[in-house]
């Protein structure tokens, strides 16, 4: 019972520790706003560009407009690096939360075309490249150095617990009598409640901080070669350079269901396009209790073990979702795809973050927002391809991509793990405590289905 409690104990200090900050506590507060925002847009966007058409492929194509806008997620890591984090994100956020009332208006009027929606969303893409990586950057500023990981876990779990209702709730709305101009207008209002409270915020980094090493009164470079500075900085660190092309990885083939399931529902399943607010949230219920589950694991040794669980399960989701023949089998699915996302990217983040410098937060995170236009712009490849070949075909293909990625991931993790350490001390000396194996060092019981894996790096495993 003690050992039990003791467990607990460690698992809710690693977990919530950021929030004991009252200013983080308001922030996490509007990013769930934002998030409900951002994943309802995900399935409006969905439902209005396939309504209009009736295809994958114009789906993927406006897909493409977002993704197209966030490859230059760089030269917002540069604006991020070098002026003030906050208002950054205040006009980025700002912008977005014009893009989508503009966007319902045009819906509510029957004004909307594809042409049209595709240029709106590839405006909403820049504002993602503005506000993104500022965003990431400003979070570790605002707890400091020993709480960064455990922020940005938090930060990424907001996400994950907005996630499960944001679907189910565009689909409602939609099938109401606001229709989908109503739902783009709500989530104008719900992203300017998130620019409210980071404009609430103290400004705990005014200016840029000079990286190690680097001269603060030599003039200033152009933005391409900060760019590339930063890409420097990473191809030179191989644990951060893997961690880099893993969260791409996950989050290139975890996303691409999102274009194909209204063609799943309509053309193989014989349900409604709005049934995909169902869908969802079941997909983001079961990533949320993993993610509150792993949540403490990003700062300890068992980070990797679970991320490549988690990967393979994601590709096992997908063949799932490729046989399903009812609404039942597909939930089935999609339980499966959840945590195979969200876990990933969730402790990937944070560990990117733990193992940057101050001065590169924005480039760096830049990079891994640039996963979320890679995405989006093979989503009409993606489209494209289910068309000639079909969905299903497609779906089996993205889960057997997801088992290549955990196979080559496991021989780079193996091949960097002895320089892979957490770089922060612990979270929690509470929690370190009631961890403790009797040498001051704190431990985190493994579960058993972590325990081949683990092995093969060596690792001692605790009973």
């Amino acid at each position: 019972m003690t050992r039990s409690i003791s467990a607990f104990a460690t698992w809710r200090g690693n977990t919530f520790a950021a929030l004991n900050d009252r200013h983080f506590r308001i922030l996490f507060v509007g990013t769930l706003f934002a998030t409900v925002a951002y994943m309802m847009m995900f399935v409006a966007m969905s439902i209005v560009s396939y309504d209009l058409s009736g295809t994958n492929t114009a789906v993927g194509v406006i897909g493409t407009g977002v993704g197209l806008s966030m490859l230059l997620a760089p030269f917002g890591g540069v604006i991020a690096d070098r002026v003030n984090r906050k208002w950054v994100i205040v006009i980025g956020q700002g912008g977005g939360a014009v893009m989508l009332t503009v966007t319902g208006v045009l819906l509510l009027f029957d004004a909307m075309t594809l042409p049209l929606m595709f240029v709106l969303m590839m405006l909403l893409g820049f504002t993602f490249v503005v506000m993104g990586p500022a965003r990431n950057a400003f979070t570790a500023d605002l707890v400091g150095p020993r709480l960064i990981g455990n922020a940005m876990v938090l930060s990424q779990l907001a996400h994950t617990v907005g996630q499960p209702f944001s679907p189910f709730i565009a689909a409602m709305v939609i099938e109401s009598a606001a229709g989908t101009g109503g739902t783009y207008m709500l989530m104008g209002v719900l992203v300017s409640l998130g620019v409210v409270t980071v404009a609430m915020m103290p400004n705990r980094r005014s200016q840029a901080v000079p990286a190690a090493g680097e001269d603060a009164s030599a003039p200033k470079r152009s933005v391409l070669a900060d760019i590339a500075d930063g890409a420097r900085y990473v191809w030179r660190r191989p644990s951060l350079r893997l961690m880099l092309l893993m969260f791409v990885s996950a989050v290139v083939i975890g996303f691409l269901f999102r274009i194909l399931t209204p063609a799943l529902l309509d053309q193989h399943l014989n349900r409604p396009t709005t049934d995909i607010g169902m869908l969802f949230l079941v997909n983001g219920v079961a990533a949320m209790v993993v993610a509150f589950l792993v949540a403490g694991a990003a700062t300890t040794r068992w980070a990797w073990p679970i991320v490549l669980v988690l990967i393979a399960v994601m590709g096992i989701g997908y063949l799932v979702l490729a046989a399903s023949q009812s609404l039942g089998q597909a939930m089935i699915g999609m339980a499966l795809l959840g945590p195979g996302l969200q876990g990933p990217v969730m402790i990937l983040q944070a560990r990117i973050m733990m193992n940057t410098e101050s001065a590169y937060y924005g480039r760096v995170m830049s990079f891994t927002m640039m996963a979320w236009g890679v995405q989006m712009v093979f989503g009409a490849p993606a489209g494209i391809l289910a068309d000639i070949i079909g969905e299903r075909e497609v779906f089996a293909l993205m889960g057997l991509l997801a088992f290549a990625v955990t196979v080559l991931g496991t021989f780079g993790w193996l091949a960097i793990r002895k320089d892979d350490r957490p770089a922060l001390p612990s979270l929690m000396p509470v929690a370190a405590a009631a961890s403790s194996n009797g040498n001051g060092a704190g431990s985190v019981a493994l579960p058993p289905m972590l325990r081949p894996v683990a092995l093969m790096s060596g690792q001692k495993i605790d009973n």
